[in-house]
């Protein structure tokens, strides 16, 4: 990330009203990264509606699976991009343009991968997927899942996985279709099944018994602790409350 401290780029609306020349393969540029950044320091002082847009636009920016610059660069509308309008591409054509100095992010938006720099790093190391055993997050159609457990264990054997688990969503998450405790020993029936079926066949892969525990923003869980002591594992999320800025350790904490 470029050094500095110039919180955003000065007279962005002077920039973003010229007519923009294809840019220099040579010239310095900056990364998705950068752009979130300048997008998330812009909605700090703009007005609505565009706060908004400023605000929602720093997440997508992180999973582009394209670099804004290379689309720039190729002479391409940014609207390509998830969540890029008109407004906001020339906004960012004018820091790609004439790149700004990006300041340090706060903590709370720091250590970020983008997407294209996650995929960069897996090019670079290409063995790495013979060394991944298992999923740990899976969800089925007992939930907001669009496979069945069968169908997600016969995808996980032909990864070569030696362990998938199934986590669906719990009760306490309605919108996604949670299941409850009867619900979860229904789902260790099948789960059961499907493993026995597989080790008839001489297949190794085995298929754990989970579930996503949906957290209250005090750090509770939804479900019994009966029913979560049956489990190989359990996987605890937040789902709501999620904006909040103040240090959320002792919520976390109170979860385990």
């Amino acid at each position: 990330m470029n050094g500095g401290t110039v919180p955003r780029p000065p007279n962005v609306g002077e920039r973003v009203g010229q007519a923009l020349a294809p840019a220099d393969p040579a010239e310095p540029s900056i990364t998705n990264s950068e752009i979130s950044e300048l997008l998330a320091i812009e909605a700090e002082s703009a007005s609505q509606p565009l706060q908004r847009a400023f605000r929602r636009v720093p997440r997508k920016a992180l999973p582009w699976t394209d670099e804004a610059s290379q689309l720039y660069r190729e002479q391409r509308s940014l609207t390509e991009l998830p969540g890029i309008g008109p407004h906001l591409e020339k906004i960012i054509l004018g820091w790609l343009q004439r790149p700004p100095l990006v300041s340090t992010p706060p903590d709370i938006r720091q250590n970020f991968l983008t997407w294209t720099e996650a995929h960069s790093i897996l090019e670079k190391a290409s063995s790495w997927s013979q060394s991944l055993k298992g999923d740990l997050q899976m969800h089925s159609l007992w939930s907001d899942g669009s496979g069945s457990i069968q169908e997600m264990a016969e995808a996980g054997d032909a990864l070569g996985y030696e362990y998938i688990a199934i986590t669906d969503h719990s009760k306490g998450l309605k919108i996604a279709g949670g299941i409850n405790e009867d619900q979860l020993e229904q789902q260790a029936a099948e789960i059961q099944s499907v493993n026995d079926a597989f080790e008839t066949a001489g297949r190794t892969i085995r298929v754990l018994r989970s579930v996503e525990l949906n957290l209250t923003p005090a750090g509770e869980g939804d479900m019994t602790d009966e029913s979560l002591r049956r489990l190989d594992l359990v996987l605890g999320c937040f789902h709501s409350a999620l904006r909040k800025k103040d240090d959320q350790t002792g919520a976390l904490h109170r979860s385990d």
